[in-house]
């Protein structure tokens, strides 16, 4: 009792403060000093509980391995059963040799676990069965399903025990590490309140402060990004939707090409770049629009193969960046920049072209990783517009054209005759209409095969093509007759040009492999609106007589319907 007030005494003199220093240092050594042993037993506590979790691994994954092993000999057995290829036979042996020697060190893994003998023993007997199966396999032996059985379940079991294994000892690990983080927290925290009283309130008020001001510029400093963030989505969000709504607009390839450039640029600023799409015979690409930065110049040009791109050889996104990929695409025009993306263009699960992305610094690659998910919106939403407007142009054609010539067919033939009559009587104009057949064609067709008498067709065709205006229609009526219509061109020119086609078709040569074939010549009967005839069945009747006395007097000849309403009044 006397020692205690003495103390009491002594802590409330004079030399009070430095006596409480003392036992402050010297509770914070002891604190130091018991706070390092308990944290060396929990550390030594957490290692020994994360050597048994990844013993378990260890162990688990060889069971995988020995699985997968299983699986390659029952897959390549099976193979060389079927196709009698001895590799596949040597592949399997190779995985038993394997499969033996992965056993192995799974035994050595699991010998502290004398619930696993069992299953490795049976294991283990299951490889030896395998391996001598497979050291007299032949093309007529069979792996027998049992055996395969009872290594899967034998592996099942293994794996089931160490599964369970591994989630009681990670609940044991994590039990160790919540232990000793509480306790770690539990000094930091005492050690802190302590240090707090050795150094007042003076101290305490100073990290407040520190700490406030921290948290005031990292609320900041958030803000401003955040606001940022909305700014530049917002502005993302005007231009994906303005170039929505313009690709929407497009009728035809080549606007959605100059639409796509144009978002492309105002998505992307600062980036230069170009759209390539696959030709035809997706042989080659080709460069169908560009946009460009100032003072830059495109290096992207026309290439072939499609593969030359490493973004559609590996047919995802790719970015160059130096450090990152050492392999460069090859469809530049001199040296290849260094900053680049190559993404392929996809629509109905085809690749139908490429987006080339150039960056001349980190920012503008910067900038292009942000946008990334607008890029791949806009880029999906032009991918989607050129197919959609290429298979109507497909179809419209597949619906109008005749499929060997490229010419209007039959049914397009009737509709546009209607309309032009109807366009001719309001404007009071001409139209003229040519029934053509060429001369003995079944016969050139029976002799030479139907692969001449089509080359025949198609290189007619192209005279019509050559030889009539834009405004005219040319249509396959069948077979190896022909319609031409030419709309406001009195009697005198189109029997003009229907010499001149006459005359083009009669020099005309075919070539087909070796051969080239000559001597063609086309019959062409005549009529014209309003003289011949004041509807479409008329004209059509009248040009076909025409046609027909111009066969029937020789052949190779024009014969207006005029002459033939002559013979007949005669």
């Amino acid at each position: 009792m006397f020692k205690v007030k003495r103390w009491l005494g002594f802590l409330s003199g004079p030399n009070s403060g430095v006596v409480l220093l003392v036992v402050a240092a010297f509770g914070a050594v002891l604190f130091t000093v018991l706070a390092g042993a308990l944290v060396f037993g929990n550390t030594r506590q957490l290692i020994s509980s994360a050597e048994w979790v990844q013993h378990t691994q260890d162990v688990l994954a060889s069971l995988q391995r020995v699985s997968l092993l299983t699986e390659r000999i029952e897959y390549r057995s099976r193979l060389y059963e079927l196709t009698g290829n001895v590799e596949q036979l040597r592949r399997a042996q190779a995985s038993g040799n394997q499969l033996e020697t992965t056993i192995a060190h799974l035994k050595v893994l699991v010998e502290d676990n004398s619930d696993q003998t069992g299953n490795l023993q049976s294991l283990n007997a299951c490889s030896l069965h395998l391996n001598q199966a497979l050291s007299v396999f032949t093309q007529q032996s069979e792996i027998s399903p049992s055996e395969l059985q009872q290594c899967q379940q034998a592996i099942g079991l293994m794996t089931d025990r160490e599964q369970w294994l591994l989630q009681e000892r990670s609940k044991g690990s994590q039990r160790s590490s919540f232990t000793s983080i509480g306790t770690d927290v539990a000094f930091i925290g005492l050690f802190l309140v302590a240090l707090l009283v050795l150094f007042g309130f003076l101290l305490r008020d100073a990290v407040l402060r520190q700490k406030t001001g921290r948290l005031t510029a990292l609320a900041n400093e958030r803000l401003a990004r955040t606001v940022n963030q909305l700014e530049d989505r917002a502005q993302e969000s005007e231009l994906l939707t303005s170039g929505r709504d313009e690709l929407q607009l497009c009728v035809d390839v080549q606007q959605v090409y100059r639409s796509a450039a144009h978002c492309f640029s105002r998505l992307l600023a600062g980036t230069s770049g170009s759209l390539c799409m696959i030709n035809n015979s997706r042989q080659s690409v080709e460069v169908v629009s560009i946009w460009q930065s100032s003072g830059r110049e495109s290096v992207v040009e026309d290439f072939h193969p499609p593969d030359s791109c490493c973004g559609l050889r590996s047919g995802h996104a790719r970015w160059r960046e130096p450090g990152e990929s050492e392999i460069h695409c090859t469809h530049f025009k001199g040296d290849a920049p260094e900053h680049y993306l190559c993404m392929p263009i996809a629509a109905h699960g085809n690749t139908i072209g490429m987006l080339y992305v150039q960056c001349d610094s980190p920012a503008e690659v910067s900038i292009v990783n942000q946008r990334m998910d607008g890029l791949r919106q806009v880029l999906q939403l032009t991918g989607m517009a050129i197919a959609a407007l290429n298979l109507r142009t497909k179809l419209e054609n597949q619906s109008i054209r005749d499929g060997l010539t490229g010419l209007f067919n039959r049914h397009f033939m009737q509709l546009s005759l209607e309309r032009e009559l109807s366009r001719a009587a309001r404007r009071q104009q001409t139209l003229a209409v040519f029934m053509l057949d060429l001369d003995h064609f079944k016969r050139f067709n029976d002799t030479f095969g139907h692969a001449a008498g089509d080359a025949a067709l198609k290189a007619v065709a192209e005279v019509f093509r050559s030889s009539i205006r834009n405004e005219d229609i040319a249509c396959r009526y069948g077979g190896e007759e022909f319609t031409i219509m030419m709309p406001d061109v009195p009697m005198t020119v189109a029997l003009h040009r229907a010499e001149n086609i006459r005359a083009a078709i009669a020099s005309l040569h075919v070539p087909l492999d070796r051969e080239t074939f000559a001597e063609f010549s086309v019959s062409i009967g005549v009529a014209i609106y309003p003289n011949d005839g004041e509807n479409a069945d008329q004209l059509l009747r009248r040009a076909d007589q025409a046609l027909y006395r111009a066969k029937r007097t020789g052949r190779n000849q024009v014969v207006p319907y005029e002459q033939v309403e002559a013979f007949n009044q005669a």
